[in-house]
């Protein structure tokens, strides 16, 4: 016999709009982040509640690349590794160097042409950037912390990811940004969205064009080591620049691939800890006894706990005559 459902039994829902301000932000805090940031751009009263009580201090990287260690066919499994027609990446950090978790969204190249591999991003349901529908299909993946994005132009990814960044920006306390370019000249580097940041923090800027498809000038050069606040720097650039005189060299870790714009004085007064730094020609023995002199007297580099010089065009002949004229000078 059939029974009737008590007209009184109602399903129970949590009372959350009625709570007050404070003790809403503390259920948003532990709500699981996937779906906390997806509800950001599902739901507009917890947009705007998310941006006037931020919940969560975040790491943001920008990545713009077609090349991932997990992207070679032996190793790819659809829908778990990285698409391979992704060229640029926003990602979430949560949590500290002991306890990091990562939410990315893969912008993927071109989606009109298809590929046994990656396919269409067919959008699983509507979001909204910033209050607007977003411009680009995007649906999450097999791993609920990534997302897929479909796109059309350069023009019109590279918009996506600025209003993508502006939308987490505006919910959540962002500790850092990261730069990390791997790509090949398809855009203008320094034209980019991403400079607009440049008064706040860059944890990471590592520029390393694929195939050295990139070149900097004096004021690009400036710009970078004395505008910006970089607590680990990596540049692997192409210059026509002769040495510039009056670069800050502050990052707390600085790595420089090609050094033909650099100055040795501008070395001497880095307020560094790590520096590795390629040198394109031999390496004069004057200079070295010079650093190791006020590194050790602590005249200069008083940050400084670890140094390595190079050269890029290392022979074994070279090496050892570099080595020899250095320990004589230093006795």
């Amino acid at each position: 016999m059939a029974m009737k459902k008590n007209d009184e039994e109602k399903e129970e829902t949590f009372p959350l709009w009625k709570l007050p301000g404070l003790a809403r932000k503390l259920v948003f805090q532990q709500m699981d982040r996937s779906d906390l940031i997806d509800l950001s751009m599902t739901s507009r009263p917890v947009k705007r509640f998310l941006t006037a009580y931020k919940t969560h201090p975040i790491q943001l990287t920008w990545k713009f690349s077609y090349f991932h260690e997990r992207s070679r066919p032996i190793r790819f499994v659809k829908g778990i590794s990285r698409p391979r027609r992704t060229y640029m990446t926003v990602t979430l950090t949560f949590g500290n160097d002991k306890e990091e978790e990562n939410f990315i969204f893969y912008i993927l190249e071109n989606v009109s042409v298809k590929h046994d591999y990656d396919g269409v991003v067919e959008q699983d349901y509507v979001r909204t950037i910033n209050g607007v529908k977003a411009s680009l299909a995007m649906r999450k993946r097999r791993n609920p912390g990534e997302f897929e994005i479909g796109g059309t132009t350069s023009a019109a990814d590279m918009k996506f990811m600025e209003d993508l960044t502006q939308h987490f920006h505006s919910i959540f306390y962002i500790d850092a940004y990261n730069v990390i370019h791997n790509a090949s000249g398809y855009f203008d580097f320094f034209g980019l969205f991403i400079w607009n940041y440049r008064g706040n923090k860059f944890g990471k800027l590592h520029i390393d064009p694929y195939l050295g498809g990139m070149k900097c000038n004096e004021d690009q050069m400036k710009m970078i080591f004395n505008e910006l606040e970089v607590d680990d720097l990596y540049l692997k650039l192409g210059s026509d620049c002769e040495p510039i005189h009056g670069l800050n060299l502050n990052s707390k870790k600085l790595t420089l691939k090609n050094s033909k714009f650099l100055s040795f004085d501008d070395v001497l007064d880095a307020k560094c800890e790590e520096i590795e730094i390629t040198f394109p020609d031999r390496l004069n023995a004057d200079d070295l006894v010079k650093t190791v002199s006020t590194w050790k007297t602590g005249e200069k580099l008083k940050n400084l706990k670890r140094l390595k010089f190079e050269r890029d065009d290392w022979s074994r002949e070279g090496h050892e005559e570099d080595k020899t004229a250095f320990f004589e000078k230093a006795r």
